[in-house]
């Protein structure tokens, strides 16, 4: 049996005073004795691979003891600890000759086996990064997919909602324009009548004549003023369904149609029932919501009989 001499020094752990990396491991190795590599590694402050080499070295100059782990009781391995070297364990007279059967130097890499770090790592409260399961990715698409339909119903409600809001806004500013041209049409045709009237009393030839075509004038503007749409006349009738000539053609029956819808909004109505309100024929109110509705103006919600409503928004 070969025989190996080892001389140390008498230094004791006390005097010993690495520095830098090595310095910061000894303090945390003197400071925690009997830990593992991984405690040791996080109270210096340093990686795993630094604090093994400077255990190593400690080791190999006689200041740091490693002791092996064992196993549990169950077989699970577990880590190695360090631990400093007491004056006892540092101290070897040169005169003393110990006899040793030679083998290969430990080392981390060769003693702690992939199972002890995963040990010590699970031991000293590491855990590897977590992994996702098919099933939680399959939870996770289903749940995103009912929160986009959520999203997408809720903006397409909130684009039907302004979309109506639109629509009655710009219903209102067009009744509104309706009614100022309106006054203002039958203010310029009262003056042109009083002004006539005031000239064929005085027997004014000339002013009553140029009164006259300012009537007539004043009467078109008015006729003008009061329609709530433009419909484009076909042939030789005009929108309102009379000859362009007839100069005593009924009032239009179009517009106040759509007045008395826009004014009940929620509400349905037969024919018969508004020409009860207007004062006008069954007929000749069912041919009017038939254009509302050909125009769009109108909507058909029930048939036998039929109901007619102001033109809603379309849902989303």
């Amino acid at each position: 049996m070969a025989t190996n001499t080892i001389t140390e020094s008498a230094t004791t752990p006390a005097e010993f005073r690495p520095e830098g990396a090595a310095g910061k491991v000894w303090e945390a190795l003197t400071a925690n004795p009997a830990t593992s590599l991984t405690t040791i590694a996080e109270a210096a402050g340093v990686s795993r691979p630094t604090a093994t080499k400077a255990l190593t070295g400690f080791a190999e100059s006689g200041h740091a003891i490693r002791t092996p782990g064992g196993r549990t009781d169950k077989g699970r391995p577990l880590p190695d600890t360090w631990s400093p070297a007491t004056q006892t364990d540092a101290l070897v007279s040169s005169d003393t000759e110990v006899s040793i059967e030679p083998e290969v130097p430990a080392t981390p890499e060769a003693t702690e086996t992939p199972d002890q770090d995963a040990s010590a790592l699970l031991d000293d409260g590491l855990t590897a990064t977590p992994t996702m399961s098919v099933q939680d990715a399959m939870r996770i698409l289903e749940q995103e997919a009912d929160r986009r339909a959520v999203a997408e119903a809720e903006l397409a409600r909130a684009q039907a909602e302004e979309e109506a809001r639109r629509q009655q806004a710009a219903q209102a500013l067009a009744k509104a324009r309706m009614i100022e041209d309106s006054r203002r049409a039958l203010t310029d045709l009262l003056q042109a009548v009083t002004t006539t009237y005031a000239a064929l009393l005085a027997d004014d030839e000339t002013a009553f004549a140029t009164g006259l075509e300012t009537i007539y004038t004043g009467t078109a503007d008015v006729r003008k003023a009061a329609r709530v749409t433009q419909p484009k006349a076909t042939g030789t009738t005009t929108a309102w369904g009379s000859s362009r000539g007839d100069r005593n053609a009924p009032r239009p029956l179009r517009p106040d149609v759509l007045t008395h819808l826009i004014k009940h909004p929620d509400l349905a109505f037969t024919a018969n029932e508004i020409a009860k309100v207007l004062g006008r024929s069954s007929g000749a109110v069912a041919n009017a919501l038939d254009t509302l509705v050909n125009n769009g103006e109108a909507e058909l919600v029930s048939e036998r009989p039929n109901r007619f409503r102001m033109a809603q928004p379309q849902d989303a």
